[in-house]
């Protein structure tokens, strides 16, 4: 009977087990799937996030609609017809009927405003005569006469290297009146097998820009240039005093900046053809003296006559890994002038000097050659 009765109720451990299958069967749902589960074990906190995700990107996408749709129905309201022939207004202003978009007149007026963009409309640089009879002139060369000019400057936007303003005196010379081209460069390198600026991709200059000027050249690259044209780089007077006139203007046009008359503070993005600012040039006629590139003088970096800044800051410096400045004994900076399409008006002043190493090559740096005077 015991036997029996062991058999019927069972061993305490197997009780156990019973009740734990039935704990497990109504309590752990982790390995059920979702149609398995009981309503209640659904996980609704992730369906509500998701449902709410959904209708907020939704309600997004609803007031962007309705937000463009309400600017489409403006632009088109803030257009009035009137009259016969109808002309068109804004609350602010309006476009003149005789100018209507697509019209001859608006075509003409485009032309104008983009002449006008370029400075071609403006009036030009007022030029100093000169007496060039008797001189051998090259092709490409203008004639800047003997006699002094003022050189530096001492008003608020003018660098510690800058001053004092002073006089000098320099002889006749000849300066190109534009800058070096891509085109002019190639020739150089196709006869001298001279190693091609680093933006010439193939051995030549990109298709299209022949009368761009050249860039990504040294001083030591120009100066070998200037060497196969029987010339020399400019001089830091010389250049100073081409770009300047006889007076203390900071810009070859005057001493108010007009970014129609020269290619800088970005205005462009990049060099524009050499001759595509007319009314920029110096009172000599000489052009591109402000903006588009930087360009190489063979003078050092020095301090002018008189000049009270500290000796230091003449000097060429290395930097090592960690920052600091070294100077170099024996080294020297060379001094680029006319600032660049990349510089600021102020950067592209008559006055201002950049001083580098003569090994530098840039998209901004470039050059023109000057010449002795002969009879």
């Amino acid at each position: 009977m015991d036997d029996l009765k062991d058999s019927r109720e069972g061993s305490p451990s197997e009780s156990t087990d019973e009740a734990n299958r039935k704990k497990m069967t109504t309590s752990d749902d982790d390995d059920l799937a979702p149609n398995e589960m009981s309503p209640w074990q659904l996980p609704w906190k992730a369906i509500a996030i998701t449902i709410v995700l959904l209708i907020l990107i939704a309600g997004a996408v609803h007031v962007v609609g309705l937000a463009s749709n309400r600017i489409v129905r403006l632009s088109t309201a803030s257009v009035r017809k009137h009259g016969a022939e109808p002309g068109e207004f804004r609350p602010m202003g309006g476009v003149l009927t005789e100018a209507r978009p697509g019209s001859k007149n608006a075509m003409i007026q485009s032309a104008a405003s983009k002449k006008l963009a370029e400075g071609k409309d403006l009036s030009p640089t007022e030029q100093i005569k000169v007496d060039a009879s008797g001189y051998r002139i090259p092709p490409g060369y203008v004639l800047i006469p003997a006699g002094p000019f003022w050189m530096g400057a001492e008003d608020s936007f003018a660098n510690f290297d800058e001053k004092p303003i002073h006089k000098v005196y320099l002889p006749p010379y000849l300066i190109e009146r534009h800058l070096v081209t891509n085109r002019e460069y190639k020739e150089f390198v196709d006869k001298l097998h001279y190693l091609a600026p680093a933006n010439w991709k193939t051995g030549s200059y990109p298709a299209g820009r022949g009368d761009y000027p050249v860039t990504f050249v040294s001083m030591e690259n120009a100066r070998d240039y200037a060497r196969f044209r029987r010339a020399r780089l400019c001089t830091e007077e010389e250049w100073e005093k081409a770009a300047r006139g006889q007076d203390k203007r900071m810009w070859p046009w005057g001493s108010v900046w007009d970014p129609r008359r020269a290619n800088a503070n970005y205005t462009v993005g990049d060099t524009s053809p050499v001759n595509r600012y007319p009314m920029g040039a110096s009172p000599y006629g000489v052009l591109d003296m402000a903006g588009n590139v930087f360009e190489w003088t063979s003078s050092l970096y020095r301090p002018y006559p008189g000049n009270t800044a500290n000796k230091a800051r003449f000097f060429a410096y290395r930097v090592d890994a960690t920052g600091a400045l070294h100077p170099v004994a024996g080294k020297s900076y060379y001094v680029l002038r006319g600032g660049s399409w990349k510089s600021d008006q102020y950067s592209a002043r008559v006055t201002a000097r950049n001083p580098t190493w003569p090994v530098y090559a840039s998209d901004f740096f470039g050059f023109r050659l000057c010449m002795d005077a002969r009879r």
